[in-house]
């Protein structure tokens, strides 16, 4: 339980010495189409540890203090910091691939994203009632979000578009990764 919280403090440390120094890590480390495209590849992951604003990192800090607290049992099992690099490196990738028109983003909500749909997951695995409701009023906000568009307060808080497709692909990359370390917890079981 205790290298979660420490996962969870490496990652929320990060993401604020990033945004003390938001000018210049943002401009070196935040998703830019271009420069992944000119073999900035480092960006693919930064990204996701950087905010707009402080409302922003407030915001997905406090986000994944839930998400870890509501899965602790989870995240005792899987390293969070090894999720949390797949989970990122799957959302920016399926930005610069399907999106090619999207130049710039970052924070941590699409991982958060992820990291809730690993959790529901396991949460099913295991047959508790408490997955299925999880499961389904995270269905119903990917959904929403999908069908009628990101919150106009949430985006004027954080000074910024959400960006609704990377929430759609956290979550899809949560459910895929959640396969394969089941996969691969069979392979060395065996």
């Amino acid at each position: 339980m205790r290298t979660v919280w420490v996962h969870t403090a490496i990652i929320l440390t990060l993401s604020t010495l990033l945004f003390l120094f938001q000018d210049n890590s943002n401009q070196w480390l935040a998703y830019y189409h271009n420069g992944i495209a000119k073999g900035q590849i480092w960006r693919l992951l930064t990204a996701h540890f950087c905010h707009t604003n402080g409302y922003h990192l407030l915001l997905n800090g406090t986000g994944l203090l839930v998400v870890t607290a509501l899965f602790l049992d989870t995240f005792k099992h899987y390293s969070m910091l090894t999720m949390m690099i797949s989970v990122g490196l799957f959302i920016s990738l399926c930005l610069y691939w399907i999106e090619p028109e999207l130049q710039w983003y970052v924070g941590l909500s699409g991982v958060l994203h992820g990291l809730f749909a690993f959790g529901v997951c396991d949460e099913l695995k295991k047959r508790d009632k408490w997955g299925v409701i999880l499961g389904l009023g995270f269905i119903a906000k990917v959904a929403y979000e999908q069908i009628l568009g990101p919150s106009a307060a949430t985006e004027a808080l954080i000074d910024a578009t959400v960006l609704i497709n990377a929430h759609l692909y956290g979550a899809i990359a949560g459910v895929i990764y959640f396969f394969l370390m089941q996969g691969y917890q069979k392979l060395v079981n065996k």
